[in-house]
Parts: structure tokens; C-alpha cells; sequence
């Protein structure tokens, strides 16, 4: 990773402010529910920058934006208001030079106008019409009517680029199903902070129910074109004991997460103006979470043409905390085999289909691993939290003895 020495120089070369200079990037959604940006799909992955609450904006946002590119992220989700700040512009300028992606929130009564100032840009590739649109006791709950009205506002201005909207997720009676809101938006945000949240995630459950909670979720916008973007936590909730999200945690949330179905994930947030010991970046509050951050981030460009275009299938443990997933495209398989449990290593022995004589090699160097896949049968001990990823070698109907 880029040392902040070596950021602020490269920074410090290239913050000009000027007007889009290349062709937007167009994104749109599939019919299958995944982003397309310019002419090919995409699994999204970034990070919120919440610049509203603490101000952070000019060369500190762009520092950050290129911290974020230096761990391996492609899309920073912030604020935006050019009419307010030029370092707006710089800022979108910046990020489409080094190839990132901007997913702008906007000041809504102003919705169209800042549509109109930035839509040339190569790198938006979002607006964002609703956060905690879904919560009903909220200010900012939105009725599927009024988000519908901002979606279409946004489509009006900006046919090119799609909308994006962040909803309450926890398993409470005021969040409103995202089944209300298909034909309102084209992506949504699943919100799932249970770090330090007991009362919707109490401790021993809080991994299995943030994976349950991804698939109760995902399953609401099935056939909705909606692309499902998972929103996973990377802040603390209580400033003073700055509890943040161990990297086992944050591998198995993520895992958990693509597991349930979703097309993309954000954490949320690199910043969001608390101050913990002269700290306010996710870099310097909790180092080892942002280095397990970046390496998902390589994870995932092995993992995305599955992610995207394999066919999905969970495999029964005979455990409730052991879930097991297997993506096949074309010849080639992956299977991914996290633990929900906290405390309890577990020992695993499920029947694959169609591995009678296939192996399974472990995707990624220096993680967890040990599994075996002998005669169709995947064994051995998975230990609390862990995920493991295995690519599968000679599987397929066509390899068992009894298919001719």
C-alpha cells in the first residue's frame, strides 16, 4: 500500500480543477440484476466517504480517495455539491484518471441541477436519491411514491447513469420491505452494522444473523432488476471504546453476504468525522481491518466473473452455523465454505454433487484452509469465523464413473 508520504506527492501533482474532459462512462442495470459500467458487467466494491458530517473535503477527501485506490478499491461513495465546491470537480477529475468510480450523494432539493453540473464525468457512476429510505420512523423515510419521483427526476436529467438508494436492514418492525419499492431505484444498499449493535446482533448470533439477514433481504428484490449492493460495516458505534469489526468478522460479514446473492458491496465508511485519538480515517483508527479490507479486495477480482456470470449453488452441512456455496462457470468452480459460529470449530462432512472425482485446492495463499474433497465428500475442521475458498478441479457429471 501507498505510504500517505507518497499519496500527498502524487496528490499535490494532479489536483487541477476543470471541466469533464472525456466521454462519460455510461452505467445501467442488467437483466439479471448486475451493474453494467460502459460495455461490461461489474461487481462494485468500495467504500462510503461521509464528507457531510465532519467536512472533509478538497486535498484531505482527495488523500483519501487515493488511499483507497492504493488498497485495491474501485468506487469511493461521497458527497458532492460543485456549485458549493470546486474541489468537487478535482475530485471527479482525479478519480477518472486513476480509473475509480464515484458514486455521488447530492443535496436532494437541488437533485436536478447537480445531475446536470456533473453528469459528463467520466467517473459518476451513481446518484444517490434515499439513505434509510425504508425506515419508516426516520426523516429521511421515503414512501415508494416519492423515491419512484426522485428516481425518475434523476432519469429525466441523467437517462445514462443509474440511482442508487441506501436502506435500514436490522430485523425490526419499522424497516420496510424492499419488495415495496421495485420500479423506484435501480440499486440498493443493505445496511448491516451489527458490530457493537447487541440489540439487533447479539454477540454469539450477530455472524448467522447478518448472513440471514443478507438473504432475506437479496430474496425481496428477486426479479426486481435491482442490483443488491451489500452494505458492510467498517466504523464503530460508541466513539470512546472504538469497537471496530475484527478482519475475521469483516471476511466472513463479507462472504456471508455473497453467499445470500448480492452484486456489490460498500463498507461504510473510511470517514465519518469522529476523532478517535487524533485518528478520523478508517487507515489510522484500525490498520489491521483496512489491510483484511484490501486483501478482499484482490479476493474479489479472482471471485468476480462467478460472482457475476456462475451459476449459484448452496450445498446443505448438516450444521446451521456451516454454509457452504458453489459458483460454476463454464468448466471451472469455486466453492466457498464460511463459519458462523463464534466460539465452536466445527467439523464438516457434506456430499458435493458432481465431484465424484474431483479436488479441491485452496483459491488463496495465507488463509484458512485444510478442507478435503475426496470421493464426492468435503471433510475436515472449520474453525470459529473462518471462511474458506477452494477452486474445484476435474468436477462435473461428465467425470463420475456412473455418467456415460
Amino acid at each position: 500500500m501507498m505510504t500517505r508520504k507518497t499519496i500527498i506527492l502524487l496528490m499535490l501533482a494532479s489536483l487541477v480543477v476543470g471541466e469533464a474532459t472525456a466521454k462519460p462512462i455510461q452505467t445501467s442495470v442488467s437483466d439479471r440484476g448486475t451493474l453494467i459500467r460502459g460495455d461490461r458487467e461489474v461487481f462494485p466494491f468500495g467504500i462510503y466517504h461521509v464528507s457531510w458530517i465532519g467536512e472533509r473535503y478538497g486535498k484531505d477527501r482527495f488523500l483519501d480517495m487515493l488511499a483507497m485506490q492504493g488498497n485495491g478499491l474501485g468506487i469511493m461513495k461521497t458527497s458532492l455539491d460543485p456549485t458549493s465546491r470546486e474541489s468537487d470537480l478535482a475530485l471527479l477529475d482525479g478519480a477518472a484518471e486513476r480509473g475509480m468510480g464515484i458514486m455521488a450523494e447530492l443535496y436532494l432539493p437541488s437533485l436536478g441541477l447537480l445531475i446536470d453540473r456533473m453528469k459528463e464525468y467520466p467517473a459518476v457512476i451513481s446518484w444517490q436519491i434515499g439513505d434509510d429510505f425504508n425506515v419508516t420512523n426516520s426523516k429521511n423515510y421515503c414512501s415508494p411514491q416519492l423515491l419512484r419521483e426522485r428516481h425518475e427526476l434523476a432519469k429525466k436529467h441523467d437517462p445514462g447513469h443509474v440511482t442508487y438508494a441506501s436502506g435500514g436492514s436490522a430485523l425490526v418492525e419499522w424497516y420496510r420491505s424492499f419488495k415495496d419499492y421495485h420500479g423506484c431505484v435501480d440499486m440498493i444498499g443493505i445496511q448491516c452494522y451489527p458490530v457493537g449493535n447487541k440489540t439487533d446482533f447479539p454477540a454469539p448470533v450477530l455472524l448467522e444473523r447478518c448472513h440471514q439477514l443478507f438473504k432475506a433481504r437479496v430474496k425481496e428484490l428477486e426479479e426486481s432488476k435491482i442490483v443488491p449492493i451489500a452494505n458492510l460495516q467498517s466504523f464503530c458505534w460508541k466513539k470512546k471504546k472504538g469497537i471496530f469489526p475484527t478482519p475475521s468478522e469483516s471476511r466472513n460479514m463479507l462472504y456471508g453476504a455473497l453467499a445470500a446473492g448480492v452484486k456489490g458491496a460498500l463498507y461504510y465508511t473510511f470517514y465519518d468525522g469522529q476523532n478517535m485519538e487524533g485518528n478520523v480515517t478508517l487507515d489510522l483508527q484500525a490498520p489491521e481491518l483496512w489491510e483484511e479490507i484490501g486483501r478482499q479486495a484482490q479476493e474479489l477480482v479472482t471471485l468476480e466473473p462467478f460472482l457475476l456470470h456462475g451459476i449459484h449453488q448452496e450445498i446443505r452441512s448438516h450444521s446451521e452455523r456451516i454454509h457452504i456455496s458453489s459458483w460454476t462457470k463454464d468448466k471451472d468452480r469455486i466453492l466457498v465454505i464460511f463459519n458462523t459460529d463464534r466460539k465452536i470449530a466445527h467439523e464438516l462432512e457434506a456430499e458435493i454433487p458432481d465431484s465424484l472425482n474431483a479436488h479441491a485446492k485452496p483459491l488463496f495463499a495465507n488463509r484458512p484452509a485444510g478442507l478435503e474433497l475426496v470421493n464426492g465428500a468435503l471433510r475436515g475442521t472449520i474453525k470459529p469465523e473462518e471462511v474458506h475458498v477452494y477452486a474445484v478441479t476435474g468436477t462435473g457429471p461428465e467425470n463420475s464413473p456412473d455418467k456415460k
